[in-house]
């Protein structure tokens, strides 16, 4: 037990660490607004909560939340601080970690399959655990974008130009949290096969 919580500790820790780098890697868009890049942050959240549950995928994503804050501010109002940097994250690892119970269980017909033919692209544990992934990623997605949409609404309205405030908050988040979304699913597909061979969770 001691052994299980300290190794989810140090996924924890690598996991904060690796979004953070990730994070300076971010494809700035070409928008007149704070915020707004496409990038592979929310990935090591994301692999986290899968593999250890709400609780990790929270905590870590909370304390990468500030770490942004830290390292690129924005600030207007402390309700707007919560809102843009450790909530959405929170978010992001809750949502996705309510997954992890049903991914990482084992039905009989998959386990069997994986002491035969673990690598077989439509072996049932494969297309199961990739339709978890993508299920996971989008609701952890989701309610980080929804975290933004609102900050947006409540914080940004005069960036709206006279549109309307909610379209344009709903737009811009999408803008940017569409594409890294799509992306870090694409890499959680590749990632989390491999990462559950070379160190499974106990």
């Amino acid at each position: 037990m001691r052994n299980t919580r300290v190794q989810a500790l140090v996924e924890m820790a690598l996991s904060v660490a690796l979004a953070a780098i990730l994070n300076f890697l971010a494809l700035r868009l070409p928008i007149n607004l704070a915020g707004g890049s496409v990038s592979l942050c929310m990935l090591p959240i994301a692999v986290l909560a899968l593999r250890r549950g709400v609780w990790a995928g929270a905590g870590a994503g909370a304390i990468f939340g500030l770490l942004d804050l830290l390292m690129e501010p924005y600030i207007l109002f402390p309700a707007q601080v919560i809102l843009d940097y450790p909530l959405p994250y929170l978010l992001l690892g809750a949502g996705v970690g309510l997954f992890a119970g049903l991914y990482n269980a084992k039905p009989a017909e998959a386990a069997q399959a994986s002491a035969t033919h673990p690598s077989h692209p439509n072996h049932p544990r494969t297309a199961r655990s990739a339709a978890i992934i993508a299920v996971a990623l989008l609701a952890g997605g989701t309610l980080r974008y929804a975290s933004h949409v609102l900050s947006g609404v409540l914080f940004f309205s005069e960036y709206a130009g006279g549109e309307n405030v909610w379209a344009y908050s709903l737009v811009y988040n999408i803008s940017y949290l569409g594409p890294s979304l799509a992306v870090s699913l694409l890499c959680a597909l590749v990632v989390m096969p491999i990462l559950d061979r070379a160190v499974p969770v106990d």
